[in-house]
């Protein structure tokens, strides 16, 4: 058994996280990170992307934040279904978070995210209005 995200499960250009974080369909706030979702027109399985700035601390920290967020989403990505491209920001709170409360925070907004997910599924992902071309 392997614990790691398959390369087919993660955000890797910088184009997917621009259109989901510019445009998402869905956003979900918990006490240490807020999740955006934008739903997309492929069968494929949801890939996530995660984001942590210089505020959230150094990179010892901003990498402990990423790897909470990963091992959080490995173990509950059914919870997001297919075709969603899941963004998740982290706050300077996170780091100090233990996997725990990481998954307790998810816990606690698991039934807006399952009802955002099905709306998504049913409706597909929303026209979004470009800008004005003169």
């Amino acid at each position: 058994m392997t614990f790691c995200l398959p390369r087919a499960e993660r955000l890797r250009k910088r184009p997917d996280f621009v259109r989901a974080q510019a445009r998402p369909d869905a956003r979900l706030r918990a006490p240490s990170f807020l999740i955006l979702l934008h739903a997309t027109h492929e069968d494929a399985p949801a890939r996530l992307g995660v984001v942590a700035s210089k505020k959230v601390g150094g990179a010892v920290e901003r990498n402990r934040a990423k790897r909470l967020v990963r091992e959080v989403f490995r173990r509950n990505k059914a919870l997001f279904g297919r075709g969603i491209d899941v963004v998740v920001v982290a706050y300077p709170e996170l780091p100090a978070r233990a996997l725990s409360e990481v998954e307790a925070e998810l816990a606690s907004i698991r039934d807006r995210i399952e009802q955002k997910v099905r709306h998504l599924a049913r409706t597909g992902p929303r026209r979004h209005a470009g800008p004005a071309t003169p």
